[in-house]
């Protein structure tokens, strides 16, 4: 219940604080003051803050005239509170708060903390914040709470030669005769503390104004700037297209967005100055376009939040969705006004609405709308259902209302609310004034429960049952009273498009389809539910699949609740290699790299099994053609996609050991060594992974100078990510020591040498053995870094297909408790447990399939032949199964 959160005393509540800091970048220590105008609603002789590792040396209250000196200073570490008690009552009214205090700028990524950078040669600190969700307590004490909204007025005192920066531009700057200066800022809106922020180090910048007049810049490493160019590009159209969007001004007179070298999320919306991790933020016109798909979506959502978020806030963490599904779904909407070629919203399905699939058809997800009540609780929901989940209700929703109706009710929404706080109910309130829908009744069965449903059609003639249940990848059937609300669209062979509404169990409508037609439900897949066909009517979408007669959206929609619904058992495993051939044809990225990710997962779990020679050989075969369409080298005034296509085939032939495509990749990266130019940044991530793979000690000796000798983020993360991905458990041992012990590794990026564990046969096992070794020393470096452990814990912990590591697991962590990753732990060990059973339930239909028994032996000429210089013959193939394309998660 909502009175069960941890909140402070309502008595007392900030208007305004005027906050003077002197960050000291060699001792790390931040002394500060700050003058808070309070409303005092009731008499009390005691005031509550929130504080965390801040020594707090005096407080004085003054009102009317008098000043009463706090007789008492107390700190409750637990609650992150500090508690002042006064010697007489402070009355109702106004009244100003004086607090002196030692803050330090930490190494935790968190709060008001310190990033490490090298510039001429030598090693320096910026310092820079990081406060949502409850960090700015590390900063300065506060009302720490998203509901507790203020005007802040900085002043930084920082050295001369330093760049200093906040949400608003300075109004003062004057330098001291002892080498600093005094940045005043001017006052912010009115705010939540958590998108407050400052910053103090050297950067170079590059510098725009939107059409609208707002000045927009890029601050970037030292000598980096034109690194900046893409994302100046991006964030000054998108600020523009929000503008119109929302029809609502971006309110403040500049925005800024910073590259910040040690970042624990992927970028943070303080209004007006927006911090990203390196790679979120810079890139070129060499980048791989994976980097600038990247690049342009994180500076649309966070650009996003400066309506959805900083104008208009939740009122608690419970309606985070309210921030983060909004800014990423009009995020998208903004990428793809931008970059129609990209064809966003296909990529949506396959990125956002797969991943929230899988997560939500855990029995341990939660709803999109959970009340949180401590800072663990609150760190737990930043995942996946929040971000994507949340993003595609939202597009469902916006099918279902209308586009028009849908910008009417959010201007409404974002005006009647701006610079307050709001709920849930009060946007679906605006939404259906627009429209004239109930949307509350349609929206709350899949914000206010978890899960989703699989709906199952059965056709007779013109007649369709509907019947819907939740699903869940357990194959296990639930039987409770949620019903979901469905706008089910439909479209037929005969090119007619039908959409009804759905609210019962189970149910007949009528479709005005000819009977010999096919019928393909969830036309355009906005619907956040799988479909489960009958017979009959899956196999009559078996022509349109092999004609490419569905669209590219639709295509991957039926792959994908084939593959779900195979993994849960509602269907045989050899369906899905029946759908996977069907789709031999296909032409589009989308559909291939989700056909390449659920191979990659199914060859995982069949890793260790008899039939895997023969997986690899239907793997050779299926992406044959492909491979030959597509070549190694880009053509003239080829799509984007097809770009990202090649990659991603390229790496499925490369580890399901197609010999000329492993010596190409050898030749290309041999040839690369002499002259680095020739290997371009879009074919680094196959190449790199099929040499790792086929390399030894010599070979990940060189890639580990490789990493230390990058200059690039973007390169620096491509290698990170591959290295573990080596040939024997020894070698992949080695990267996870060298990446703890070595020095080289930040601590933001830690995290993704276990990102392929699951797709590596021995992987989940020398994972798990490291980090049961090394837990105290990794939990001594990550544990204060936000979601970065929980990442890794997640990584290591979801890939085993033996029931009995669920055991080991859970075991573990009872003698090393870690609760920020306690729904990661729960959700693994479940998924451990639906693998396990997944084998044990379709292992003789794998095997028997008939297409997995053809020969094995010959496979190498029907690829292109190789055009570079000879090399030696390549070394044995490891069994290797990391056959989805290298990329960063999206997520903030």
């Amino acid at each position: 219940m909502a009175t069960d959160r941890v909140l402070l005393p309502a008595h007392v509540r900030p208007v305004k604080y005027s906050i003077t800091l002197e960050p000291d970048l060699t001792t790390f220590a931040a002394p500060g003051s700050e003058e808070v105008t309070l409303q005092v609603k009731d008499a009390t002789d005691e005031i509550v803050v929130h504080s965390k590792e801040i020594t707090i040396h005096s407080v004085v209250i003054s009102q009317n005239g008098n000043s009463i000196v706090a007789s008492n200073i107390s700190y409750a570490e637990k609650e992150e509170r500090a508690t002042f008690k006064f010697p007489q009552k402070i009355q109702p009214g106004d009244a100003i708060l004086t607090i002196k205090f030692d803050a330090i700028i930490n190494d935790k990524m968190a709060g008001f903390y310190r990033s490490k950078y090298f510039l001429d040669g030598k090693e320096k600190y910026l310092a820079t914040t990081q406060f949502e969700a409850t960090d700015a307590r590390r900063a300065f004490p506060c009302w720490d709470e998203p509901a507790v909204k203020a005007i802040f007025e900085m002043i930084i005192i920082a050295p001369a030669d330093r760049v200093v920066l906040s949400n608003m531009d300075p109004v003062d700057q004057e330098k001291r005769a002892d080498g600093k200066q005094v940045v005043k800022f001017a006052p912010s809106p009115i705010m939540s503390t958590y998108l407050l922020a400052f910053i103090v180090g050297e950067f170079d910048y590059v510098e725009d104004h939107t059409k609208e007049g707002v000045r927009i810049r890029v601050y970037t490493p030292v000598g980096k700037k034109d690194l900046g160019k893409f994302a100046l590009s991006v964030g000054s159209k998108t600020l523009s297209y929000f503008t119109e969007y929302f029809g609502i001004p971006y309110p403040l007179p500049k925005l800024d967005m910073v590259a910040i070298a040690d970042f624990s999320a992927g970028a943070m919306e303080n209004w007006g100055l927006v911090t990203y991790r390196e790679i979120a933020l810079l890139c070129d016109a060499s980048s791989a376009v994976s980097t600038k798909q990247r690049v342009a979506y994180v500076v649309a959502h966070e650009l996003a939040h400066q309506w959805f978020g900083n104008l208009v806030t939740m009122e608690w963490w419970s309606q985070l969705w309210l921030n983060e599904g909004f800014a990423t779904f009009v995020g998208n909407l903004a990428t793809n006004h931008l970059f129609p070629e990209w064809d966003v919203w296909t990529l949506f399905v396959n990125d956002y609405q797969a991943t929230a699939f899988h997560l939500d058809g855990l029995k341990n997800s939660h709803p999109i709308e959970v009340d949180v009540k401590t800072s663990d609780e609150i760190s737990e929901i930043f995942d996946a259902i929040s971000y994507n989940k949340g993003s595609c209700v939202i597009r469902m929703l916006e099918a279902h209302l209308g586009e028009g109706n849908f910008k009417k009710g959010l201007h409404t929404y974002l005006t009647r609310f701006e610079y307050k706080n709001a709920v849930t109910e009060d946007l679906w309130q605006a939404l259906a004034e627009a429209s004239g829908v109930n949307v509350k009744d349609f929206m709350d069965s899949f914000t206010k429960h978890t899960g989703y449903p699989v709906v199952t059609v059965q056709r007779d003639g013109q007649k369709v049952e509907v019947s819907q249940h939740r699903f869940l990848q357990s194959g296990e059937v639930v039987t409770d009273d949620v019903k979901w609300a469905l706008s089910l669209r439909m479209a037929s062979s005969s090119g007619e498009v039908s959409t009804q509404t759905v609210t019962d169990k189970k149910t007949t409508i009528t479709v005005p389809f000819k009977g010999d037609d096919w019928i393909k439900f969830n036309y355009g897949q906005s619907g956040f539910f799988r479909i489960r066909y009958s017979e009959e009517l899956l196999e009559k979408l078996l022509p349109p699949l092999k004609a490419l007669t569905l669209p590219p959206v639709d295509r991957l929609g039926v792959q994908g609740d084939t593959f779900a619904l195979a993994r849960a058992g509602f269907l045989p495993t050899s369906k899905f290699f029946e759908i996977a051939e069907a789709l031999s044809n296909e032409v589009e990225y989308t559909v291939w790299n989700a056909l390449s990710t659920n191979i990659g997962t199914l060859s995982a779990i069949w890793a260790q099994e008899p039939v895997q020679p023969q997986l690899k050989a239907f793997v050779r075969r299926l992406f044959n053609l492909i491979h030959i369409k597509l070549g190694w080298d880009a053509k003239s005034g080829e799509k984007p996609s097809d770009t990202l296509l090649r990659s991603v085939v390229l790496r499925k032939l490369g580890a399901a050991g197609h010999e000329e495509v492993v010596k190409e990749a050898q030749a290309r990266y041999n040839k690369s060594l002499t002259s680095p130019e020739s290997l371009v940044a879009d074919l680094k991530p196959a190449v790199y992974e099929i040499v790792l793979n086929n390399g030894g000690q010599a070979t990940l000796d060189t890639f580990i100078r490789h990493y230390t000798e990058a200059t690039s983020s973007e390169d620096k993360t491509r290698i990170l990510s591959l290295l573990a991905q080596q040939p024997t458990a020894e070698l992949t041992r080695k990267v996870y020591e060298w990446a703890l012990n070595s020095g080289h590794v930040r601590d933001q990026d830690f995290f993704m040498i276990f990102s392929a564990t699951a797709s590596i046969p021995h992987g989940p096992e020398t994972a798990w053995a490291f980090l049961k070794d090394n837990w105290d020393a990794i939990y001594t470096r990550l544990s204060g870094g936000g979601a970065l452990l929980t990442r890794i814990i997640g990584n290591v912990t979801a890939g085993f297909n033996r029931k009995n590591a669920a055991q080991e697991i859970e075991e573990f962590f009872k003698a090393h408790p870690y609760p920020p990753a306690d729904r990661t732990i729960k959700q693994s060990i479940e998924t451990i447990n639906s693998r396990s059973a997944w084998l044990e339930r379709s292992r003789d239909d794998v095997a028997s399939y008939p297409h997995t028994q053809q020969r094995t032996t010959t496979t190498t000429r029907e690829a292109v032949p190789s055009r570079s210089a000879p090399v030696a013959a390549a070394a044995p193939v490891a069994n290797n199964n990391n056959l989805a394309p290298n990329r960063m998660e999206k997520m903030e």
